[in-house]
């Protein structure tokens, strides 16, 4: 078995996925080869050669890929907020603001402010250009929920308190009820300052962000992913 995996510099952004995934590919018995951005045309890749490397790669393989809904209809009762449509140009102060699943990379998500990084995000975005709103919440702390199969993988702490720990009962919960939900996919969760579990955002396994899963279960529900997303696409 091979996988390709982007040779990422050591202190690139999101080099930890590259390495987590070449050292669990490699673990579960797949030959790693790594490219650079420039190479993706010459990836002899297939069903069962999977490519990880980040947004580029999923749109080069798959051109009419758009991410999965962050706020799946299924999940909507453990969002605890309201979020809106809008026009980017309709953003007010201290609104929370992100991409909608089309423009996924688009921007970092963030609360509107005066900031440069505010300024700049909706600089790059036409004030007629739709984007998710809501009021920001107080979250004390915030995981990434790993899932493979229906089946919760690691539950990892990224920001905040980490002595806050997220109910157990209602991220299962969030998993079951998921319907529609890809074979492999991340749900980030947080907890509010009145103890509440909510749902941050969910996320495809194609591009997930590793937040200290181990690299075995990380590069495994990357070839799932890849595997569906083949058959979906090009099969």
């Amino acid at each position: 078995m091979q996988a390709y995996v982007l040779d990422a510099e050591q202190v690139q952004e999101n080099a930890i996925n590259y390495h987590a995934a070449s050292l669990g590919f490699y673990r579960i018995g797949y030959f790693v080869d790594r490219f650079k951005l420039p190479q993706l045309p010459e990836l002899q890749a297939s069903e069962d050669t999977p490519v990880f490397g980040g947004t580029a790669v999923i749109k080069h393989f798959f051109p009419d890929y758009i991410s999965i809904p962050h706020y799946p209809p299924s999940l909507q009762d453990f969002l605890h907020r309201k979020i809106e449509v809008r026009p980017s140009g309709e953003i007010c102060d201290g609104e929370f603001f992100k991409p909608l699943e089309a423009d996924h990379k688009l921007f970092t998500p963030m609360v509107k402010s005066d900031s440069v990084a505010s300024v700049l995000a909706l600089q790059a975005v036409p004030r007629d250009r739709p984007v998710y709103v809501a009021q920001p919440l107080k979250i004390l702390a915030e995981y990434r929920c790993y899932v493979l199969r229906n089946e919760i993988l690691a539950l990892n702490f990224y920001k905040g308190d980490w002595s806050v720990f997220p109910d157990p009962a209602v991220v299962r919960a969030m998993v079951e009820q998921f319907e529609g939900c890809p074979v492999a996919y991340g749900i980030d969760v947080g907890v509010l300052d009145d103890g509440k579990t909510i749902l941050i955002e969910v996320n495809d396994f194609c591009c997930l962000g590793n937040y200290g899963i181990r690299p075995t279960p990380y590069a495994a529900a990357i070839a799932a992913r890849w595997e569906q997303l083949w058959k979906s696409f090009r099969g």
